[in-house]
């Protein structure tokens, strides 16, 4: 029974340090993404949303700014995560206009972003 409770208690150890050693979630999302999907709640042609995505990307930095270029828009200001990395908030410093995003997706290689409807999927570039 000692060693049962030996076991338990160096199992509980390491999924404890395994769960700490987890990337936050802007330290996860600061990164360039590379657009490669985007489904909108209107049903737009293929060769639309081939324009759209063309050399698409978002680049968030660590200090909090973004960017963004390519089909989808050129865009730039900062932005705020929630500490569970489900919400992102961007602001507009170049006139466009402010919005908040459901974050359905986020780890090393893969983010998805869903906005009034439409859903952004990335990929991120290394």
């Amino acid at each position: 029974m000692n060693n049962m409770k030996k076991l338990l208690m160096v199992c509980l150890f390491i999924s404890t340090a395994m769960f700490s050693c987890g990337k936050k979630p802007q330290e996860e999302l600061a990164k360039t993404w590379q657009v490669n999907a985007v489904e909108t709640e209107t049903r737009l042609p293929e060769s639309v949303k081939n324009a759209i995505i063309a050399n698409s990307k978002m680049v968030f930095t660590k200090d909090g700014k973004y960017t963004t270029t390519g089909g989808i828009g050129a865009d730039q200001g900062t932005y705020v995560l929630d500490a569970e990395g489900k919400n992102l908030s961007t602001t507009s410093t170049a006139g466009k206009s402010n919005e908040q995003y459901v974050i359905k997706k986020l780890d090393k290689d893969n983010l998805v972003l869903t906005n009034k409807g439409n859903i952004v999927t990335c990929i991120a570039v290394n």
